[in-house]
């Protein structure tokens, strides 16, 4: 996901479904396999995006590191209290926030990513923290404030839902600390454990410039980051959405059952079906403007169409039109 601040008027969520195991208030836990779990963000919790814990037999792995230090102190300790082991290794799926705040939590861990993931959190992260110095605080504060009808559960967890977003960063701001990956692969990387192996892989741009997902063959389960949304409407504005869309073809066609999606509930290779159809939906709309020769800035009336209004992070389907409208005016 990419932080971007929105109009109040144009942001809608909805909770995350899925029976899990509850811990912290930030996650709870989702047991894959023997020494597999996935690690799902709690609506109103401080996670913001899902992780992934792999016990590799000799040392503990996780897949991503969340939004704040503080929910990743949380799965630290559970990570190490579920495995019996120390933290290893922590892998960065792709340069967004959300997905890499938490790294300053594992000293000693090995930190690892693409190289171009690397190079983008340098570029970027620097100017993001920037960027929330000045307006998180506000957010917040219109946030808490903003009424919403009690009888809309809706309405009420997407409030409670940015409410600890932007309380997340606010609290996280005064000892926030960008810490790099220090190894780095371009197209594919394995880690032997004594128990198991697993790996990363990369085909290059995707929902960024460059993600990578973990796949375990011998569970037949991947961690995808967020190359998949799940009753989450994905962010289409910084990566390459063809190449995306073929990443998630070869992916369909391993011998993968469980899919860990970056936000949402677990799911599987159907899911990947649900998510193709939301952006068909998008390029759709966004040509029916080019059609009729009017730009979606233009068009007051534009909101994101049922059932996707009532995904998280639905606020998305507006940018994600006009996004997609500009690329094709540019061919």
């Amino acid at each position: 996901m990419r932080k971007i601040f929105l109009p109040l008027a144009i942001i809608c969520c909805s909770l995350i479904s899925g029976a899990q195991t509850p811990v912290p208030e930030n996650f709870s836990i989702q047991k894959l396999a023997d020494g597999v779990y996935a690690a799902i963000a709690i609506v109103g919790g401080h996670a913001v995006s899902n992780s992934g814990i792999v016990d590799l037999g000799d040392a503990t792995l996780i897949f991503d590191s969340f939004y704040s230090p503080e929910a990743a102190e949380d799965l630290k300790k559970t990570a190490e209290q579920l495995t019996g082991h120390p933290v290893k290794y922590v892998v960065n799926s792709h340069f967004h926030d959300d997905h890499i705040q938490g790294n300053q939590v594992f000293e000693g861990a090995e930190i690892i990513s693409t190289t171009k993931t690397r190079s983008l959190i340098e570029e970027n992260e620097p100017a993001t923290i920037e960027d929330d110095k000045k307006e998180a605080a506000d957010a917040l504060k219109k946030w808490q404030n903003k009424t919403v009808s009690a009888n809309d559960a809706h309405a009420m967890a997407e409030k409670k839902m940015w409410i600890a977003y932007y309380e997340a960063i606010v609290q996280a701001l005064p000892t926030l600390t960008m810490i790099l990956p220090n190894v780095t692969f371009s197209d594919s990387m394995e880690i032997h454990g004594s128990k198991r192996a697993i790996q990363l892989i990369s085909y290059g741009a995707g929902h960024t410039p460059s993600d990578l997902f973990m796949y375990l063959p011998a569970e037949h389960i991947a961690f995808l980051g967020d190359l998949l949304f799940i009753q989450n409407q994905p962010w289409l504005g910084d990566g390459d959405v063809k190449n995306w869309m073929q990443t998630l073809d070869e992916i369909s066609k391993m011998n993968v059952n469980v899919l860990v999606p970056g936000h949402g509930p677990v799911g599987d290779t159907s899911s990947i079906r649900t998510m193709r159809q939301y952006i068909q939906v998008v390029n759709q709309t966004a040509q029916s403007y080019i059609d009729k020769k009017i730009s979606p800035e233009n068009d007051s009336l534009l909101k994101s169409p049922p059932p996707y209004d009532r995904w998280m992070l639905s606020a998305f389907f507006v940018p994600n039109v006009i996004g997609m409208y500009e690329s094709m005016m540019k061919q």
